[in-house]
């Protein structure tokens, strides 16, 4: 090799690898970039939080009022079944007010109640359907009438055995006695020691009835 040429190799020898370093380092360098380019793009954009619904607000039940007390005449109310079984009878005079309370059975999920009729009455009275005569006590009367309301299932078996003669004591009731029940319609006359005001209190879910009485 001649000198000349000896100095050129050597000089390629010197310079040659650096440049190749540089090289190899920009194309690290461009790879480098260009993953964190790719992984920016394959991020999920950030998600703001979804809007809070408002916690729900309870809508309060209106109370029902209670009705006022009607002197001398009728009053009534439909039922909430076609035909409700009686299971018990309670008969009270607390200050100055009586206050009836029939029982029936529930009808599944459904609170029974029978429709219900109240009228001012007159002696003389008669058992249904015998004709019988029915003597009852006071110097007023009323006579309710449960239509649908009766003491016997539909095998005539009886889901409530009395006592259908009830004298509270005190006043304004003096007695109550059953007058009848036939073909699911049961029939009660109350005897009064005066003529009466009558109100019937409003549903309260369960399967009763309640009758309020008081002196005119």
């Amino acid at each position: 090799m001649t000198p000349r040429g000896r100095r050129r190799f050597l000089t390629r020898m010197t310079t040659d690898p650096p440049r190749r370093i540089q090289r190899t380092r920009r194309v690290a360098t461009a790879l480098v970039m260009a993953a964190l380019l790719v992984a920016a793009c394959a991020s999920p954009a950030p998600t703001s939080p979804a809007p809070t619904s408002p916690a729900p607000t309870s809508v309060p039940t209106p109370a029902v009022s209670v009705p006022p007390f009607a002197c001398g005449e009728s009053v009534g109310r439909p039922g909430t079944v076609p035909r409700a079984q009686i299971t018990g009878l309670a008969v009270a005079n607390e200050a100055g007010v009586g206050r009836i309370t029939f029982r029936f059975r529930p009808n599944g999920n459904v609170a029974a109640v029978p429709q219900v009729e109240i009228r001012p009455g007159t002696p003389p009275f008669t058992m249904d359907p015998s004709g019988l005569p029915l003597d009852v006590a006071g110097t007023a009367f009323i006579v309710i009438t449960l239509q649908g309301g009766t003491a016997l299932d539909e095998n005539y078996e009886p889901t409530f055995e009395g006592p259908f003669d009830v004298a509270p004591g005190g006043g304004p009731i003096v007695e109550m006695k059953r007058a009848g029940d036939f073909e699911a319609v049961s029939s009660w006359v109350v005897g009064l020691d005066g003529p009466p005001c009558v109100r019937i209190l409003p549903f309260d879910g369960t399967s009763r009835l309640v009758i309020e009485i008081q002196g005119e």
